[in-house]
């Protein structure tokens, strides 16, 4: 019987698919978003041996359907979609592409440092609009303002890699508390979210969505911020209470902020986000490119194969333990 992967989500890069073919791999691709109810269905009569997660919850009547399923790989490196307790419970692994997309997301949030520094999508619509604002002062400059950094993963390095030409000050604040000898040279470890905020100029995220970090920034942690400065979100949306935001980029004290992900996505049309010129928004297309989906698209079926055929795979991407 051939190994059978469900793909919760478009289905992998035409180089994964023929590597997958050539495998003697079957892939069974479902529709983004579809309900657990029903990707458990299809599991269960598909009867497979690996799920790749894109977009879907994956409960455990999903991971329970098929008797065969012996590995869980996220396409990306954020988790909060998959049931850990659950995996565990059932003795399935759950694995992450990582490191595959980091330098993608890392430009993306590179491109939204500017895009609201600059105000350069409502000065697009304003050319567009027939207006011509060359008279006035538009946006700020990057260079040497205070870049606080929440979450110091492969995705934070490539970032803190970027800006060191605009010679930012970094500041990082690491939940998982990365040993001093891993920070990356020039950067300043905080001792909590408070200090960060409070010395930051642009504050960009990049830390799983967990209890402890879901709305960390929130009405408290906004009134923290110093006058006018940034809010960069490339992470996860339920990191972010965006009532509270719209209200500190309406009233203060922010003064823009570049988000790529939501707390629901798609996000609803009457979101009090929308209609705010100080935000740039973009549809968690992060990992988007056509490179970082090639390479995410090779990890997750090399690491899902790899478990299945009892090979050993990178332990830094293992999440839930079996």
């Amino acid at each position: 019987m051939p190994i059978t992967m469900l793909i919760t989500g478009p289905t992998l890069s035409p180089e994964a698919r023929a590597e997958a073919e050539a495998r003697g791999v079957r892939l069974v691709a479902i529709p983004a978003y579809t309900p657990s109810a029903e990707a458990a269905a299809i599991a269960a009569a598909e009867q497979v041996d690996a799920i790749i997660v894109r977009q879907c919850q994956i409960d455990e009547q999903v991971i329970t359907a098929s008797p065969r399923l012996r590995v869980i790989v996220r396409h990306g490196v954020g988790y909060e979609n998959i049931d850990l307790v659950a995996s565990r419970k059932h003795g399935v692994p759950v694995y992450i592409a990582r490191g595959a997309n980091s330098q993608s997301v890392a430009e993306l949030a590179f491109g939204l440092m500017f895009a609201v520094a600059r105000a350069i999508p409502w000065l697009d619509g304003r050319v567009r609009a027939g207006h011509w604002d060359k008279p006035y002062p538009n946006g700020v400059e990057l260079q040497g303002r205070t870049l606080g950094i929440v979450g110091l993963g492969d995705i934070a390095r490539a970032l803190i890699a970027m800006v060191a030409p605009l010679r930012m000050p970094v500041l990082i604040l690491d939940p998982k508390k990365a040993p001093d000898a891993q920070m990356p040279p020039g950067a300043t470890r905080v001792p909590h979210l408070a200090a960060l905020l409070a010395a930051s100029d642009i504050v960009s995220l990049h830390c799983p969505l967990t209890p402890a970090t879901a709305h960390m920034m929130n009405a408290d942690a906004f009134a923290q911020m110093r006058p006018g400065s940034f809010l960069i979100n490339t992470a996860r949306g339920g990191l972010v209470d965006e009532r509270a935001l719209a209200a500190a980029l309406r009233d203060g004290p922010l003064g823009g902020a570049g988000l790529d992900t939501f707390e629901q996505e798609p996000p609803p049309p009457d979101s009090p986000l929308w209609g705010l010129k100080n935000l740039v928004a973009t549809p968690h297309s992060g990992a988007s490119t056509r490179a970082a989906i090639d390479r995410v698209g090779l990890i997750v079926l090399r690491t899902a194969l790899d478990v299945i055929e009892g090979r050993e795979s990178d332990p830094r991407a293992l999440i839930s333990l079996r």
